[in-house]
């Protein structure tokens, strides 16, 4: 009896692991499968800026570049490279990723940078003194809920309507907002903001309050103590939230599309350019600039990466 019933015990073993294999083998499957969906369109988007204007809508598609080129790249970067078989108008339209780069660069650095000023030290302010009350941390993410489309029209109509009529009116001086540097960095500040106070506070809390009491004790005012105690000690966590931050600013593109032209122009609004019916379908280069502007995210995202799970999770995760 126990000979068969020892048998019976090591079969039931037997088959309990092979569930948990094929469970196994299965969720593996699955990963696999979603990894090739997300990573597929990255590889057409870089296979296609090394391909000539033949290939690109060729059939059956060309997975990779039969006669590989640069001439797409040479055509985002140098005016004097361009295919000759385009217009002149064309051409001065589409190819201005310098400018680009430019706008980009500059609006995404000084709104990240002006979003982290303020988050650190509102997140100082809810840490310390529970500015708005005992669930205002976990609620001041709902701003960022609101879908860009339903604020977008409203944010025009202040920018291009409201704002240079009230100057006018009030002052004399015509004050419009629209298509400009100051009005988009305004924007991306306000919409970033609340990622910079979520992920600070983690890092604000884990600084022991005992320092900063020693330190009121030797008579350093808050203002120092802020300075020299504080700031120090979470500097790696406002490094990790100003790129994180600037990811975001960077891949944004409803706003920047809605509340800039021709003036301003970021990137994503000079990807979209490609599409239009000035310049046609110029899969080739519209694809090397997808590339340019991916790289940047990819390389940032792999380097926060594990920071990015410490912020999210409130210290919950811990080094």
């Amino acid at each position: 009896m126990s000979t068969h019933t020892a048998i019976a015990a090591e079969a039931a073993r037997t088959r309990k692991l092979r569930r948990q294999r094929v469970r196994r083998i299965g969720r593996h499957a699955i990963l696999l499968a979603w990894t090739g969906v997300i990573v597929f369109p990255i590889f057409w988007m870089v296979s296609t800026s090394f391909k000539d204007a033949g290939e690109w809508v060729a059939w059956p598609p060309h997975w990779l570049p039969h006669t590989p080129t640069l001439l797409n790249y040479a055509q985002i970067f140098a005016f004097g490279a361009l295919d000759p078989t385009l217009s002149r108008q064309a051409t001065e339209q589409a190819f201005t990723i310098w400018k680009g780069l430019g706008d980009a660069t500059l609006v995404c650095t000084t709104a990240s940078l002006l979003a982290l000023l303020l988050g650190t030290f509102l997140a100082y302010a809810i840490s310390r003194f529970n500015v708005g009350g005992k669930y205002f941390r976990h609620t001041i993410l709902m701003i960022r809920m609101i879908p860009p489309i339903v604020v977008a029209i409203a944010i025009l109509i202040y920018y291009a309507i409201i704002i240079p009529y009230a100057t006018t009116a009030l002052f004399g001086i015509r004050i419009s907002l629209f298509d400009t540097y100051v009005g988009l960095v305004l924007i991306y500040t306000v919409t970033t903001l609340p990622f910079v106070i979520w992920m600070m506070l983690t890092f604000i809390d884990e600084v022991p309050y005992t320092l900063e009491h020693a330190a009121r004790l030797m008579g350093a005012g808050r203002i120092l103590v802020i300075r020299r105690v504080v700031l120090p000690l979470v500097a790696s966590g406002m490094v990790v939230t100003f790129l994180f931050v600037f990811i975001l600013n960077w891949a944004e593109f409803l706003l920047a599309l809605t509340l800039t032209h021709p003036e301003v122009t970021t990137l994503t609004v000079l990807l979209n350019k490609f599409q239009s019916a000035s310049e046609g379908r110029l899969y080739g280069p519209q694809a090397a600039i997808g590339t340019m502007i991916t790289i940047p995210v990819v390389v940032l995202g792999i380097l926060i990466q594990k920071h990015l799970v410490k912020g999210f999770s409130f210290g919950t995760i811990r080094k």
